[in-house]
């Protein structure tokens, strides 16, 4: 094990942040990306369909970056980014944005695996959570410095896809950056020696990890998916308020990031999920009173926020020591599971909130991050120790 820098670490989260802001604002830009391709908000939610369903390759990322080397697999994955982000920009109809979206969705699946065991590979059990924690920021650091700028320059243009010509430029960036600043001839950026297996899920504990990504991330995903339209419908929000709230939001996302990091290997791991998620459940079942109130919604939406930040984040470094031979596999199908979970919630959200309101969203997403809750506390457990 060797002692990671943190020039590399800083390099392989920003190239995450500049994915994530694509991958994070089709939230927001859903209501005025319908508009711009004349489609409706239903055809909209196919585009998170889509992107969700590309997590299901991120076995690929895992099987290139115990083979080829996790530097070559997340070179390969920002590649296949900025192609996405440049049909997306180049898209004359939804078609043709959807396909470019499906390759944003794939190149997030196959870099985020192959970069949380590259920084795994090179942090001890007792200080992952810290280094982890560093690499998640890139979420919260996409809403603030990516999603809210982005929305204004929407805002102000009328042109949703002006967005994916900054991503493209962005993503060509960091993808020189990251092959300029990973080192090439390192054993730990060549194959691992580690096969991937599906036969992973048989061992202790890995199927109750999936299962509980899988309905956290389906239930937190029934609300964020149709916040933006909520927002527009209840409250009345444009686009660059829509972009102000995410911003804001951003700010909870980073307090929930750097809490992690800082707390976790302190906490205890297991403990910190259930901590972050059992925020998210008593923050969804108070959501429904906020509708069209301000100053409530936004310290509800706040905790729920951090919440699911701080589980979410916290997971990933749980999930790195439950199967430590198996490591990259077993990240590899975590992302899997938070993919299918989001697309389970893809299908259903708009339709739901359509007909019954936030109010069906929200006790829908209580009561599945719930069950999450108790398969986290009953099934989990951490098997590898750790190192002082």
């Amino acid at each position: 094990m060797t002692t990671l820098p943190a020039r590399e670490l800083a390099v392989v989260a920003g190239a995450r942040t500049v994915q994530l802001t694509a991958y994070r604002i089709i939230y927001p830009l859903a209501p005025f990306l319908a508009a711009q391709l004349g489609v409706d908000l239903g055809m909209v939610a196919l585009l998170i369909t889509v992107q969700v369903l590309a997590s299901l390759f991120s076995p690929l990322g895992g099987v290139l970056a115990t083979r080829s080397g996790q530097r070559t697999a997340m070179l390969l994955g920002q590649a296949v980014f900025v192609l996405g982000t440049g049909l997306c920009a180049l898209a004359p109809n939804f078609w043709g944005f959807l396909v470019g979206y499906g390759l944003i969705g794939l190149a997030v699946s196959i870099y985020h695996p192959s970069a949380q065991s590259y920084l795994s590979a090179r942090t001890s059990y007792a200080r992952r959570g810290y280094a982890l924690g560093i690499y998640e920021v890139s979420w919260a650091a996409a809403a603030l410095l990516g999603v809210a700028p982005l929305m204004v320059l929407v805002d102000q243009t009328d042109r949703p896809q002006i967005a994916f010509i900054v991503l493209a430029v962005a993503g060509l960036a960091s993808l020189v950056v990251v092959r300029a600043a990973l080192p090439q001839g390192d054993k730990l950026t060549r194959g691992t020696g580690e096969h991937f297996s599906w036969r992973v899920l048989l061992l202790p504990g890995v199927a109750a990890l999936l299962a509980v990504l899988l309905f956290t991330m389906a239930g937190c995903d029934l609300v964020f998916i149709v916040q933006s339209a909520w927002l527009q419908a209840s409250f009345g929000a444009q686009a660059s308020l829509v972009g102000a709230v995410a911003a804001i939001q951003g700010a909870s996302e980073l307090l929930g990031s750097l809490g992690s990091a800082v707390l976790v290997d302190r906490v205890g791991k297991k403990r910190s999920v259930l901590l972050g998620f059992g925020m998210v459940a008593a923050a969804a079942l108070l959501l429904p009173l906020t509708s069209g109130q301000w100053l409530l919604f936004l310290p509800v939406s706040l905790l729920f926020v951090l919440g699911f930040e701080f589980g979410i984040v916290s997971s990933f470094p749980l999930a790195s020591g439950v199967a430590p031979a198996a490591r990259t596999a077993v990240l590899s199908l975590c992302t899997v599971a938070v993919g299918l979970g989001r697309t389970l919630a893809s299908l259903v959200a708009e339709p739901l909130w359509s007909v019954y309101g936030i109010g069906a969203n929200a006790l829908a997403c209580a009561g599945l991050v719930i069950v999450g809750l108790v398969i986290c506390g009953l099934a989990v457990r951490e098997q590898e120790a750790a190192e002082d």
